[in-house]
């Protein structure tokens, strides 16, 4: 079908589709499903990398603000060499619609870096997380735009970015990220917060399918 095809090309394109094909389900008015397809703003700036052996990297990050009309933009931060432009706003149009879900009052955004973390020794992980806060800072805060960890990022680098953040604007605002560690005023079971729903998830579908012994060994995922 169009959608499965479009479920292997651009994330941006299959968003879009499956928006148009949900506002002709709900029958949404046309301006409705403007605001919702395009995000209130989006941020893209070079971050500059110095690395441990002096030389200069630029990397490019983005950090997209889909919607705030329920509270403040709200989305994690990702560290992949996959990050794009497109995958970032799809990303973040889909918490708008999570935060709406949950009924939390909170928007949707969503942040990332283009770079392979894998590759970067702690001191550089460290510069680039500052670098994307000093980038970013005059678009954060606890009543602006929260981020929070996602693909590559964790509680250390949480860290690093709201100490660089109460750096530049000179105040604290523990308040600006979540999934930084407990000691900081992070929230127990964050870093398997993710895992732990899909655990959730599978054991429901087990139980509604009544699936037992070697049915699980069976069980497979797939796009039906």
């Amino acid at each position: 079908t169009h959608l499965k095809k479009l479920e292997k090309e651009n994330p941006l394109e299959n968003l879009n589709y499956q928006l148009e094909k949900s506002s002709d389900i709900l029958k949404l008015e046309p301006h409705l499903c403007q605001l919702l397809k395009e995000p209130y703003r989006e941020l893209h700036v070079q971050v500059p990398l110095k690395k441990d052996d002096g030389s200069l990297n630029i990397c490019y990050g983005y950090r997209i603000q889909h919607n705030a009309v329920r509270g403040p933009y709200k989305g994690g931060i990702r560290f992949h060499p996959e990050v794009s432009e497109d995958e970032v706003k799809s990303l973040a149009f889909w918490m708008t619609l999570k935060t709406a879900v949950a009924d939390i009052p909170l928007g949707g955004g969503k942040g990332g870096v283009t770079v392979d973390p894998k590759t970067l020794s702690e001191k550089e992980l460290q510069e680039l997380s500052r670098a994307y806060v000093r980038a970013f800072a005059d678009h954060l805060g606890s009543n602006i735009d929260i981020p929070a960890p996602d693909v590559y990022t964790n509680g250390q680098i949480m860290a690093w970015m709201l100490d660089e953040y109460e750096k530049q604007k000179g105040f604290h605002d523990p308040g600006m990220i979540t999934g930084k560690p407990l000691e900081l005023g992070g929230s127990l079971v964050r870093d398997i917060a993710t895992a732990l729903g899909g655990v959730y998830v599978l054991e429901e579908a087990v139980k509604r399918l009544k699936l037992k012994g070697k049915e699980l060994n069976r069980l497979k995922l797939n796009d039906e």
